[in-house]
């Protein structure tokens, strides 16, 4: 548990219909938690509503009553179903003017790019007294009151624009309003392979020993997420604490924790290919491609890859990888003699450092008892031996497709630091 009498709460208010809809997922409230959190204050009241002018000013009062501060974010655009500023209005008693500051501001972007001044733009000027714009360069909306003694923030609901305010304005001010006497330091550690139950049984030891940092465990298909946080009186023993419990939970979860912070799995594949001067080839039937895909996301990644072949009908995989046909027809195209097969043609057409290969039903239809849907061999083939497993996944076809590709490039992961890879019997 993190000592409470540290925190300095707040409440979020995130404006739009769209939010309630289901139209727009909430990804603004995720992120300005996470960031909040990590800066030391902690959202304790969230709400999430309409564009109804009378709905905004009941939230907002009902948040200036019990939060220390708060943060509004949607709703302050230039149509006639942005509401915010008006209701801001309302709820302080404080009447709407034109800004003198936004109004520059604006007026100097219409004439750089030769737009036209509109009732609706000039709306955007239009802001209740006292408050203070917080960019000053450019016609993004979004401003600052300190109300009744409490800071009060309205942000854009462009995700962009308001993630860029949180930490250039929004964060330096609570720091400064609410001067903290702690330091926290947080590390993301970034899991593939075990579940987030079978994470918290391995570490309910560790989370008793280490009673003053808090272990927060979040789930992101295929893999999950455990999040350490810790206050200290000061940065040192803050930084100390962090990385002791960072080793403990990596000497306790072992291969499994692949990847610290921002972290992909592609990323950490694709260093580790460089550090040992490997190059890939890629055979791919029920990923169609996406193993191929994750791994050229990562930039530079032409240094390390070599080819990828999508070899998704029978007649691919005999013509380009010089599967038998015969080999198809006895064991079937979803097969470990076929996954086999598929890697070392891919090899010695390519001849790579290391070859991997991937064949499966990804559904939703040509399940059979003996190998239903979710049903994935993998090959991989390299100087040191040759590896390959049956995996059984589940869920829907684009998930069976995602858990693949995870599990082929965490194979990739293991095959160049784990001794033991290859001796699986």
């Amino acid at each position: 548990m993190i000592d409470e009498k540290f925190k300095i709460y707040g409440e979020l208010i995130t404006v739009g219909d769209e939010l309630l809809s289901g139209r727009t997922v909430n990804n603004n409230a995720a992120h300005m938690g996470h960031h909040l959190k990590l800066a030391g204050f902690q959202i304790r009241w969230t709400a999430v509503v309409g564009d109804r002018e009378e709905d905004i000013v009941a939230a907002l009062q009902r948040a200036m009553e019990r939060a220390p501060f708060v943060l509004v974010t949607g709703g302050l655009g230039p149509t006639e179903d942005d509401r915010t500023n008006a209701a801001v209005a309302t709820a302080l008693g404080r009447p709407l003017h034109r800004d003198p500051e936004s109004w520059q501001v604006i007026t100097n972007h219409l004439k750089k790019h030769n737009i036209p001044m509109t009732q609706p733009i000039a709306k955007m000027a239009e802001l209740p007294k006292g408050a203070r714009r917080i960019d000053l360069t450019r016609p993004r909306a979004g401003y600052y009151i300190s109300h009744a003694d409490k800071p009060l923030f309205f942000l854009p609901g462009v995700p962009e624009e308001m993630a860029d305010m949180l930490k250039a304005f929004v964060l330096p001010t609570l720091k400064e309003r609410f001067p903290e006497p702690i330091t926290i330091r947080s590390q993301v550690l970034r899991i593939f392979g075990l579940r987030e139950s079978e994470i918290a049984q391995r570490l309910a030891e560790l989370d008793k020993k280490y009673s003053t940092v808090g272990f927060g465990y979040f789930p992101h298909f295929p893999e999950n997420h455990l999040s350490l946080t810790v206050q200290a009186s000061t940065a040192t023993s803050a930084d100390t604490i962090l990385e002791e419990v960072v080793q403990a939970v990596v000497q306790e979860l072992g291969l499994y924790v692949y990847g610290r912070g921002d972290d992909r799995l592609e990323m950490v594949v694709g260093r580790s290919l460089m550090d040992n001067g490997c190059t890939l080839a890629l055979a791919e039937s029920c990923t169609g491609g996406l193993i191929a895909h994750l791994i050229t996301n990562v930039p530079g990644s032409s240094a390390y890859f070599d080819r990828s072949m999508v070899a998704y009908s029978d007649a691919a995989k005999t013509s380009h990888l010089l599967v038998s046909p015969d080999l198809i027809s006895r064991r079937g195209v979803v097969s470990m003699q076929v996954a086999e097969a598929m890697v070392r043609g891919l090899k010695r057409e390519s001849e790579p450092n290391i070859a991997l290969a991937v064949t499966g039903l990804a559904g939703p239809t040509g399940g059979t008892p003996e190998k239903p849907v979710g049903t994935v061999f993998l090959a991989l083939l390299s100087d040191k031996g040759l590896r390959t497993e049956r995996f059984q996944f589940g869920g829907e076809r684009q998930k069976i497709k995602l858990a693949a590709a995870y599990k082929a490039l965490d194979w990739l992961r293991r095959a160049m630091i784990d001794e033991s890879f290859f001796d699986v019997g």
